[in-house]
Formats: C-alpha cells, sequence, structure tokens
C-alpha cells in the first residue's frame, strides 16, 4: 500500500524521468500507441495465434521497459521500493512471455456485447483516455505519464482480456486485475485521483471473471 507521501515521491520520479528524456517521453509512447493499435486490428480483423503473439509479445517489451524507468527512479521512490515495482513489471513481462510460447490467449473482440463495450472502453482508456483524464483532473506535463507507463498499459491490457474471455492467460488476468484495484485506489485516495479509473479496470477485469468463471478456469462453453 501506497501512502501520500510515496506517491508524492513517484509523481516526482515521473517529472524527473520525462524531463530527462526530453522528446523522447513524448514520441515513445506515441509510437507504443501507434504499434499496439495496429497489433489489435489485426488481432481483431483475423484473431490467431500470430497475431496474438505479435501483440502480447510487444505489451511484454513495453513491460519490459517500464520496469526499467521504475527501478532507474530509486532515488525517488527508495531502493527497495523501486526494485520492488521493477521486478513485478518484469513478471508481468515474463508472463506474457510465456502466453507467446504456449498460445494461453487468442486476443480478440468478443461477439458478447458486455464483453464487447468494457474491452472497448478500458483499451481505448489505457491508450488514450489516461493522459487526458490527468489532464482535466489539473496534472500537466510532465506531471503526467501514458502508454508505457504501468497504469494505463495495464489499463489496457485488461481490456484485452475482457474482450478475449474465455481463452486468456487466466494468472496474468487475476494478477493484473487485483494488482489494479489495490495499486490504483491507494493512488487515487492519496493523491493521484485518476487512478480510479486504474482501479476500476482491476475491478471490473474481476467482475468479468466471476461472471464467465466457468467458460474461463473449467472450460465450459461460453453462453
Amino acid at each position: 500500500m501506497f501512502n501520500r507521501k510515496m506517491v508524492e515521491d513517484t509523481l516526482k520520479g515521473i517529472v524527473w524521468l520525462n524531463e530527462r528524456m526530453g522528446t523522447w517521453s513524448l514520441i515513445l509512447p506515441l509510437i507504443f500507441a501507434i504499434v499496439v493499435v495496429l497489433l489489435l486490428i489485426s488481432c481483431y480483423r483475423k484473431p490467431g495465434r500470430k497475431n496474438s503473439r505479435l501483440l502480447l509479445g510487444f505489451y511484454a517489451l513495453i513491460y519490459i521497459f517500464s520496469g526499467f524507468t521504475i527501478f532507474i527512479g530509486k532515488d525517488f521512490m527508495g531502493p527497495s521500493q523501486a526494485l520492488t515495482g521493477a521486478i513485478a513489471l518484469w513478471v508481468v513481462a515474463a508472463l506474457l512471455i510465456a502466453d507467446v510460447i504456449f498460445g494461453w490467449t487468442e486476443v480478440r473482440l468478443s461477439e458478447r456485447l458486455l464483453l464487447k463495450v468494457i474491452s472497448l472502453f478500458f483499451v481505448v482508456a489505457g491508450i488514450f483516455l489516461y493522459p487526458l483524464l490527468e489532464m482535466a483532473l489539473g496534472f500537466k506535463y510532465p506531471r503526467i505519464v501514458f502508454l508505457g507507463a504501468e497504469c494505463p498499459t495495464t489499463i489496457s491490457l485488461i481490456g484485452i482480456f475482457i474482450g478475449s474471455i474465455p481463452k486468456v492467460n487466466k494468472p496474468l488476468f487475476i494478477l493484473v486485475s487485483f494488482n489494479a484495484v489495490i495499486t490504483g485506489l491507494s493512488f487515487a485516495v492519496n493523491g493521484a485521483p485518476f487512478d480510479y479509473l486504474y482501479a476500476a479496470s482491476g475491478l471490473f477485469g474481476l467482475i468479468m471473471m466471476t461472471i464467465y468463471f466457468k467458460p474461463i478456469f473449467l472450460k465450459k462453453p461460453l453462453k
């Protein structure tokens, strides 16, 4: 759990990183967003292992990058907290790489209206809306993050998993959803209210796993 000082230190670290990266702090998220959108379109138009692996493999690269950015912010977050955060994101990357190898997730846009609407909302929220919400709540560059940082990236990943039910990476779906609720709420109540969106993505991930428990975990037909 995070307190107000830890959240503020994290925000200071974001400012420091964005200032050090300069224009690359804007260019890299734009590249991430363009590639993710193009790969998502491919998955939605032609679902299958090949396109799913390309998308999830790219997400693995994003999480490796995100973990590195947290690790180098150790002077603001503290060495132990920064290392823990980095390792957590690298674990996500490792599970995504395992998914690429074993084909657990088939990325698609569900034909079921509930799953489709929720999935698209969080995909769009993670890729595009998160920084707009930050700015609407009074946070300005360089005190904001984009796709490539943990929160918006995970929001979009949860959206992808919701749309891909029932064929999803179950351990990772559970992990990122629980973490989104806990971390999102902790940040939101301690000075980063935009992370209520992060918490909401995790909550909806858990709700969808509950509603579709049998198709996901027991391999029953999706009704």
